[in-house]
């Protein structure tokens, strides 16, 4: 087997990984970057030409593998529905089969649908964790992970005498850090290559907290708060969601969710999980329709998807009167409609990468809300390992090579084992 890493090894972000053996090509993951020459990527940048992204290098020149080449790759292998992962399949060959969980083609289904990312086709092949498939002469075993994506995957794949396994972006510290566990155990031991994630390994000064103290913050911080407790967090970081939906359960305070966030619950609760959704079975849980968002689903997305939720509506009228019993999901884009509700002298808890706050979007909304009395305040952990999970990773999966990927500082694995090799984008390794 070869492996060649095309993005991601010296940057977090826009990983694409190609795995081939003498008669199967495979592409694992195709994620749009977070970064272009060092900086923060510009939204603009998306919108240009593909031949433009070639030049710029957002697209890695590989061929056989886009729209316009004659296809010459087997399959491509999606870990998780995060855009740095997936945000280039657009430009991927529609006839080369996607294989990802069911639960991430769920939220890039979503994805497209609400409009957040464009419209394009997949030829979609789902898997389930824990049930090996193959792609010509590569057998691919999917663990289920513990990440801020949900239904995220490691893989352990194996070809030719050889095995490689490839982590994918994973935790230890979440709702579901049995998984970890899970992939320890039972991936192939002394592999030949672990290709493993390092993202927190340049934020050593990051609180790492658990799920459960994340929602044991969140409960302390609104305890005797007779207000609006807002909150942001991802519609698509369902941990983070249940940590609030629990904390509300402890305050005695309604949750509310904007009716996308509602929708994503609602869908992937038909995967046959137990997670909250509005609902009979969850009556603390109301769906609120900002006007903007309201009007695109009407206009452009389809009625079905705001009137599913009729009978959990809460009106603006609604929140008014019941402000200090919610706890409620925000985010700058509905900031008229908490105006409007005259929702004040509140608390607002950020749950996201800090990083995010830099944005005069996301200024300009923590503005208004101080301006309206809240208390901001930041209560948050990643989705990413902590040095000791990937330093436990490494030494108990015991591999004979290891690769770092997903990382800013990918010299510094070399601290923690003797068997790291330092990859350069493009450069073929063999197995």
């Amino acid at each position: 087997m070869k492996l060649t890493i095309y993005r991601g090894s010296k940057e977090i972000g826009g990983t694409l990984i190609e795995l081939k053996t003498s008669s199967t090509r495979l592409l694992i993951d195709a994620g749009y970057p977070l970064f272009l020459n060092g900086s923060p990527i510009e939204d603009t940048i998306a919108k240009l030409p593909s031949v433009k992204l070639l030049e710029l290098g957002v697209l890695p020149k590989i061929s056989g593998l886009y729209t316009w080449d004659e296809p010459a790759f087997d399959a491509v292998v999606i870990s998780h529905a995060h855009i740095d992962h997936y945000g280039l399949l657009k430009y991927i060959h529609p006839c080369i089969p996607v294989y990802l969980s069911a639960g991430t083609q769920k939220i890039v289904e979503l994805s497209q649908t609400f409009r957040i990312v464009d419209k394009f086709p997949i030829n979609a092949c789902t898997f389930k964790m824990y049930e090996p498939f193959s792609v010509g002469n590569i057998r691919i075993k999917p663990y289920l992970m513990d990440h801020s994506a949900f239904d995220a995957a490691a893989f352990e794949f194996s070809a030719e005498g050889k095995t490689m396994l490839y982590s994918g972006d994973f935790r230890g510290h979440g709702r579901k850090a049995v998984c970890l566990e899970r992939f320890i155990q039972n991936a192939q031991k002394q592999a030949d290559v672990l290709l493993t994630e390092g993202t927190m390994l340049g934020r050593a000064d990051e609180t790492v907290l658990t799920e459960n103290e994340v929602e044991q913050a969140v409960a302390e911080a609104a305890t005797g708060i007779n207000a609006p407790v807002l909150f942001q967090c991802s519609s698509q970081n369902i941990d983070r969601l249940v940590s609030f939906y629990r904390a509300a359960l402890r305050l005695g305070k309604l949750f509310v969710v904007d009716v996308y966030t509602a929708n994503v619950l609602f869908e992937l609760r038909s995967l046959g999980n137990h997670l909250p959704y509005p609902s009979g079975e969850y009556p603390n849980i109301r769906v609120f329709f900002p006007f903007r968002l309201t009007q695109k689903i009407f206009e452009k997305i389809g009625q079905e998807y705001a009137r599913r939720f009729s009978a959990f509506h809460i009106s603006k009228e609604e929140l008014t009167i019941k402000g200090k019993t919610i706890l409620m999901t925000a985010r700058p884009s509905i900031w008229r409609d908490i105006e409007k509700c005259e929702l004040r002298d509140g608390l607002f808890l950020y749950s996201m990468w800090n990083g995010y706050r830099d944005t005069e979007y996301q200024k300009k909304f923590e503005a208004s809300l101080l301006d309206a009395g809240f208390i901001c305040k930041a209560i948050h952990t990643s989705g990413h390992a902590s040095v000791p999970d990937i330093q436990r990773l490494m030494t108990e999966l015991n591999p004979k090579r290891i690769v770092p990927i997903h990382t800013m500082i990918p010299s510094a694995f070399m601290n923690i084992s003797d068997k790291v090799i330092l990859q350069e984008d493009g450069k073929k390794l063999e197995i």
